[in-house]
């Protein structure tokens, strides 16, 4: 069964409103709200797909409502009916209100039909297009960051550290486009597929670096920036890549700032240090870091809200785990890495490992951090 478009007509008119419901019943998914006051009530009951005003209302005309609309409820096409002729309010009241059309009054059934129609053809137009943009976006970032996994267990060890480092911040500090900020920061690590394995290592054992492999480690925002330029709607994240270079200052981006910080903090954690005398460390370093930002990091670490250190056994092991140790086969191969968020692939992966006769050493050592599925369950599952 075919579902109905879904729109919503307001006016301070029940009868009218009445009469337009059953005029176009057949063909939309009607809902009536008499009054501005009560057409933004009734947004709750979307999403819809059209949302239509009379002008003239009292208290908050229909200009005004289809621009309150517009915040509340952006993906809806609006469409305005009015009486009104004079071109300049006209146009006005249209670029105000994101009005996509608007229809003298009085109207009749055909063109209000086919208006609508069009309405809803656009809504359609716009949300389709955005879910293709963002199912692009969320599989290209998936590839990416499959293959770091793959050609640098470390370095994606460390952007998943990163990661949840930075979204600790946040909750603490938001962003007004976190989700940008926090791929960023995940993202930045990207770069590291051209680091070669003797600059890894030396970087997971905190070891001291050549000149010649210091410029490497220094060029990979560089060559995450070229990997990630093609990728559409990433400009933000880019940005925050770039700036993370930069100083402290309100010229520099939200992302860019937060980046820094957490890619030094984990440096210092990963060379070694506590992670209080890394926040100690960082706050020597005077002008370096948003205070804000660092301060954030500071009470984060103090009230130690990472997760607590347990052992658990690999039937026990759950998705969004982190693993506070790395995990070693029967024979002592290191199999992954430290600071490895558990992710569905990562179980099934040393579910295979401890299938063949070298096995996975038990206990692991994870930080019980939003865990829900276990490596039993995932087998149950796919059973």
């Amino acid at each position: 069964m075919t579902t109905l478009p879904k729109i919503l007509l307001v006016d301070d008119e029940p009868n009218l409103l009445n009469g337009l419901r059953r005029q176009l019943r057949r063909d939309f998914e009607v809902v009536t709200a008499v009054g501005a006051a009560n057409g933004l009530f009734s947004l709750k009951d979307g999403p819809f797909e059209v949302i239509v005003s009379d002008f003239l209302m009292p208290g908050i005309n229909g200009a005004e409502f289809l621009a309150a609309v517009r915040k509340s409820a952006p993906d809806a096409t609006r469409m305005l009916l009015t009486g009104h002729t004079n071109l300049a309010d006209a146009a006005s009241t249209v670029n105000d209100g994101g009005i996509f059309r608007m229809l003298l009054k009085p109207v009749d059934q055909e063109t209000m039909t086919a208006a609508l129609r069009d309405c809803v053809a656009q809504y359609r137009l716009v949300t389709g297009q955005r879910e293709l943009l963002e199912q692009t976006l969320h599989g290209s970032v998936k590839a990416l960051m499959d293959v770091l996994a793959l050609a640098n267990p470390a370095a994606f060890a460390r952007a998943s550290r990163m990661r949840r480092t930075a979204a600790a911040v946040l909750d603490r500090v938001p962003a007004a486009d976190r989700w940008a900020v926090e791929l960023a920061v995940m993202m930045s690590q990207l770069g590291a597929v051209s680091l070669p394995p003797a600059v890894t290592d030396k970087l997971s054992a905190g070891g001291p670096l050549t000149e010649a492999e210091q410029r490497m480690l220094d060029e990979v925002p560089d060559v995450a920036e070229r990997l990630i330029a093609g990728i559409p709607r990433l400009t933000v994240v880019t940005d925050a890549i770039r700036g993370s270079r930069a100083g402290t200052g309100e010229d520099v981006p939200y992302g860019a700032r937060l980046l820094r910080l957490v890619r030094d903090y984990d440096l210092l954690v990963e060379g070694g240090a506590t992670a209080e005398i890394a926040c100690l460390t960082l706050q020597a370093r005077e002008g370096w870091y948003d205070p804000a930002l660092l301060a954030a990091l500071t009470v984060e670490v103090r009230d130690d809200s990472f997760g607590a250190v347990t052992a658990v056994a690999l039937q026990e092991l759950g998705i969004g785990m982190v693993l506070a140790a790395g995990v070693h086969s029967g024979s002592g191969t290191l199999l992954v890495h430290e600071g490895q968020e558990v992710t569905p692939s990562l179980l099934s992966r040393l579910q295979n490992f401890a299938s063949l006769d070298d096995g996975v050493a038990e206990p692991l050592m994870v930080r019980t951090v939003g865990a829900d599925v276990t490596v039993a369950e995932l087998s149950a599952i796919a059973r």
